[in-house]
C-alpha cells in the first residue's frame, strides 16, 4: 500500500504542488529509490497505481517499492501551460511551428531556474524530509517533459543517477538541444532510457533514435536503451513503456 502527502512550494515564477507517495513497507537500510514524475497532475496517480500493484512482487516484476514524487500545478488540469516554461531551454532567438489549434506558444525557457528549485528546494526537502536512497535518484518525463530530462542529463547530470526520457522533444526550437549534447562525464549517472513512438510525429522516432545512438556511442560506461512500441501514439506510449523502463533502469 502507498499513502499520500502533499505540500506546496513558492517558486520564483509560479508556485507547484508536491504529491509525494510513500511505500508502507519499511525502508530498507539504503533508503527509499526515488522516482521524480514531471508533469505530476498527468501521471502522479497512474504511476503510484502501477508501481503499488507491481512492488508487491518484486521477485518477479522487477519493480521495488519506491517514493514517488508527482511536481504538479495548481488547478489540476493533466497539463498546465506552466510545463512550458518550465521545461524548455532557455534562448535568445526561438523559432517554433504553429500550433495546431491556431493558438500562441505560453511563455517558455525557463528551464534554468526549474531546474534551480529542483537542486535548491525540491531534493534537499525530500532527501531530509524521507529516507532515500542517493544512488537510486530517478526523473521520467514526457513530451517537453523528456526534453527537459535531456536537457538535465546535459546540464546537470549530477541531480539524478537515472534518466527516463520518454516521446522527448527534440524537435523544439529546431533541435536546439543538440548543442548542449556533450559527453556524460558524471559517473553518478547510471542509466538512460529513452522511448518514442514508431510514428512520424515531429519526428520523434527518428530524433529519439538518433540521439541514443549517439549518446551510447560516446558514453560507452552509461547504460542506454532506446524502445519504439509498435501500435503506439504520442500519448498511449507512456502506460506502455513505463514498467519496461523502470525494470532497465533499475534491474
Amino acid at each position: 500500500m502507498y499513502r499520500n502527502e502533499r505540500f506546496q512550494f513558492f517558486g520564483k515564477h509560479h508556485p507547484y504542488i508536491i504529491n509525494v507517495f510513500i511505500p508502507e513497507q519499511p525502508v530498507s537500510d539504503n533508503g527509499f529509490s526515488v522516482l521524480y514524475i514531471l508533469d505530476g497532475n498527468a501521471y502522479g496517480t497512474l504511476f503510484s497505481e502501477m508501481i503499488k500493484l507491481q512492488s508487491r512482487r518484486s521477485e518477479k516484476t522487477g519493480i521495488e517499492p519506491m517514493l514517488l514524487v508527482g511536481i504538479e500545478y495548481e488547478g489540476g488540469e493533466p497539463f498546465h501551460s506552466n510545463r512550458v516554461y518550465d521545461f524548455t531551454p532557455p534562448a535568445v532567438k526561438v523559432e517554433l511551428p504553429a500550433r495546431s489549434d491556431g493558438s500562441s506558444w505560453p511563455e517558455h525557457g525557463g528551464a534554468e531556474k526549474f531546474m534551480d528549485f529542483l537542486e535548491a528546494e525540491l531534493i534537499p526537502f525530500i532527501d531530509k524530509k524521507y529516507k532515500t536512497n542517493q544512488k537510486k535518484q530517478t526523473i521520467f518525463g514526457h513530451s517537453l517533459g523528456g526534453l527537459f530530462v535531456l536537457y538535465t542529463l546535459f546540464q546537470r547530470s549530477r541531480l539524478f543517477s537515472h534518466y527516463f526520457a520518454c516521446s522527448p522533444s527534440i524537435w523544439w526550437n529546431k533541435q536546439a538541444i543538440l548543442s548542449y549534447e556533450t559527453n556524460i562525464n558524471d559517473k553518478h549517472v547510471k542509466g538512460l532510457f529513452i522511448a518514442a513512438e514508431p510514428v512520424e510525429n515531429k519526428q520523434m522516432y527518428a530524433n529519439g533514435l538518433a540521439m541514443y545512438e549517439n549518446l551510447s556511442e560516446c558514453n560507452k560506461d552509461l547504460k542506454t536503451a532506446f524502445f519504439a512500441p509498435e501500435g503506439e501514439n504520442h500519448m498511449s506510449i507512456v502506460p506502455a513503456v513505463f514498467s519496461r523502463g523502470m525494470r532497465f533502469l533499475h534491474g
